[in-house]
């Protein structure tokens, strides 16, 4: 942006803003692939996952009142060029062919914050 004060031309640069941009994916695999779905994933360079066992029914299930099925929760934050690769690995080893294997979600995240050393961004994950 340039500004004229008496023929007199300054110009003024505005600082180059760079946003780390992360992914938070979210996995949920049958129980028994657990282990080579976070297999595939650390594979890939990702060093901190969250797995956690839950229940739930797909929205094609039948009605079952007060049954559901047993699956795998996996969770990890990813730089924004890691997504593809990771979806890729993760399908790989979850996909047995049946109905059930589970889904995989890609979220933004805002911010991210080590707690102790108080590194935001990429450097927090």
């Amino acid at each position: 942006m340039k500004l004229k004060l008496d023929n007199l031309f300054l110009s003024f640069k505005r600082p180059k803003v760079i946003k780390e941009t992360m992914k938070k994916i979210e996995t949920v695999v049958r129980s028994a692939l657990r282990d080579q779905v976070v297999s595939a994933i650390k594979k890939e360079g990702v060093g901190g996952i969250t797995i956690w066992h839950t229940q739930g029914q797909g929205a094609a299930d039948p009605p079952l009142v007060g049954q559901y099925f047993s699956r795998e929760n996996i969770v990890t934050i990813v730089p924004d060029s890691k997504v593809d690769v990771i979806l890729d690995a993760i399908a790989q080893v979850a996909c047995t062919g049946e109905k059930g294997d589970g889904k995989v979600f890609v979220t933004n995240v805002e911010q991210a914050l080590d707690i102790c050393t108080k590194q935001k961004g990429e450097s927090a994950i």
